[in-house]
């Protein structure tokens, strides 16, 4: 067994046959990894912690002690012996990891089911010369595995190990000669576009849920020791006067949704700092953040989708958003794209960037001449009467029969949700040129969802009574880990979208993956 440091020879990186273990200081990484999942996989957990601190009475500082200390022996005894049972080694064409405390595991991911290389060079491993090497495979839901305190020169040659292609010497010559250039990032975003990034994503709505569920946790007893604690002068609150206290209720929500949205773009400019985007060789590489930074690799024949997605607050920002989805699959071995691991982001750009992105990624799809197909007038019509109307009704009626008759007035509901209905009818659209398709939706904002027709994995036409009777048909889309649909078009047009797209999987021999 050998100890990784920072004084490999060329030999000992260029072939990593041996087991080997992280370095030291990886112990760091497993305490915070530790926290990080604490935090995330429990909100429940530090609502507990905020339980015994309020409930605790005249002894909390003495139980808060005992807790604090038990939960640093048990988080730095669980990170060391992790440390301790971390293994890896790499032969010619796969990574073979062996890991686990209580529940051993041993991982084998091969090189061709690799879709992305990060090499994360946090700031408490950068004194050290380590790097953190995520490797994220298309066989699993999430990130596969992460060598935490790997040599950097060690990580950079694994990388290119992983990463070169099968061609000759001459090939490679020639195209690194010709892409000396195209390797200079074409995107560069500032802080100002990532708070624009901030201000426009849904992670908003991810901090309200999380704080939402933090909150709930908490009983009634403490929401009163809570009060006692912070306690608030009466005569601030303590009015007669209705419109003072309208004024306060919208007061508090202005004031809770202007920290959500600092703490959006607080966060989209740590985790986003100095991002850069470039792109040779047929492989995009992504270079971001501040406290940590991240280098990702990602091959372009890897991408399965294309998502550019332009939320409201995006349109009046002007920016759109995009994420190069890629494959991956559960446990049932069914495609599924993770929302973590397969995503890969560029946030906050403008309508030119976004024409280089698609023209990089798609070169032969002409993305400023797309012109969209409607759906049917029916679609609405079912968004209305199927959709709203009949639920709100049959809701009406209950809550009239169990409480008030007055509750009849919610059947009048999707009447304030009509326009909306209408936005979103407008948005649907579809387009191809027999190569790709291209599908819009959307209310406010809206979403592009592009793909090529080779990757396609199945094409299935749906159809109600309802469509049956109009000559009309639901087109789904499935791609590797996701769907798409084109509802209520024409039965002659699905088909012909069917027959198409099956003959493009058939007769095309470039790969999917």
């Amino acid at each position: 067994m050998t100890m990784l440091d920072t004084d490999l020879t060329e030999a000992e990186i260029s072939s990593v046959e041996t087991w080997q273990r992280l370095a030291p200081t990886a112990i760091i990484y497993f305490v915070l990894k530790f926290i990080v999942t604490f935090l995330k996989q429990g909100v429940q957990n530090v609502a507990v912690f905020g339980g015994i601190f309020v409930a605790a009475g005249d002894n909390r500082t003495t139980v808060i002690v005992y807790v604090v200390a038990g939960a640093i022996t048990l988080l730095i005894a669980a990170s060391f012996l992790s440390y301790l049972n971390f293994r890896f080694r790499v032969n010619k064409n796969a990574f073979l990891i062996q890991k686990g405390v209580i529940q051993k595991k041993r991982l084998t991911l091969s090189f061709d089911r690799i879709q992305n290389i990060a090499i994360k060079e946090p700031i408490y491993f950068k004194p050290f010369g380590l790097v953190i090497m995520a490797l994220e495979s298309a066989g699993s839901a999430q990130e596969e595995v992460s060598l935490a305190g790997v040599p950097k020169p060690l990580a950079l040659e694994l990388r290119e190990k992983v990463l070169a292609a099968p061609v000759s010497t001459q090939q490679k010559a020639e195209t690194q000669a010709e892409s000396k250039d195209s390797a200079a990032p074409f995107i560069h975003q500032n802080n100002g576009e990532l708070a624009r990034y901030g201000l426009s994503n849904n992670n908003i709505w991810v901090f309200a849920g999380l704080a939402a569920g933090a909150v709930s946790q908490i009983d009634e007893d403490n929401y009163l020791h809570l009060f006692d604690w912070v306690s608030i002068p009466e005569h601030y609150i303590n009015t007669d006067n209705t419109f003072v206290l309208i004024a306060l209720s919208l007061a508090g929500i202005v004031a809770v949704a202007a920290l959500l949205l600092l703490i959006s773009v607080i966060g989209a400019i740590i985790i986003y700092h100095d991002y850069q985007l470039s792109y040779t060789e047929g492989r995009f590489l992504r270079i971001k953040g501040l406290f940590e930074r991240s280098e990702t690799s990602l091959a372009e024949s890897k991408v399965q989708t294309l998502q550019i997605s332009q939320t409201w607050p995006a349109r009046l920002l002007k920016r759109s958003h995009l994420t190069l989805k890629q494959i991956s699959f559960s446990s049932a071995e069914q495609p599924d794209l993770n929302k973590k691991s397969s995503k890969f982001i560029v946030p906050s750009l403008t309508d030119d960037q976004v024409s280089d992105m698609v023209g990089k990624l798609y070169p032969d799809l002409p993305w400023k001449a797309v012109s969209f197909a409607p759906i049917n007038r029916l679609y609405l019509r079912k968004l209305l009467m199927i959709d709203y109307i009949l639920p709100a009704a049959g809701i009406a009626i209950l809550l009239a029969q169990l409480i008030e008759p007055w509750w009849l007035m919610f059947a009048l509901s999707p009447l304030a949700l009509f326009p909306f209905m209408l936005m979103h009818y407008r948005k649907q659209g579809f387009w191809s040129n027999g190569r790709y398709g291209v599908i819009r939706t959307g209310v406010i904002g809206h979403k592009y969802m592009l793909f090529p027709f080779h990757k396609v994995q199945g094409v299935e036409i749906k159809r109600t009574p309802g469509q049956r009777r109009h000559g009309l048909a639901t087109v789904v889309v499935k791609l590797a880990g996701h769907t798409v649909r084109v509802p209520y078009v024409a039965l002659s047009e699905a088909e012909a979208w069917r027959n198409h797209i099956l003959y493009i999987v058939e007769s095309d021999t470039r790969p999917w993956i």
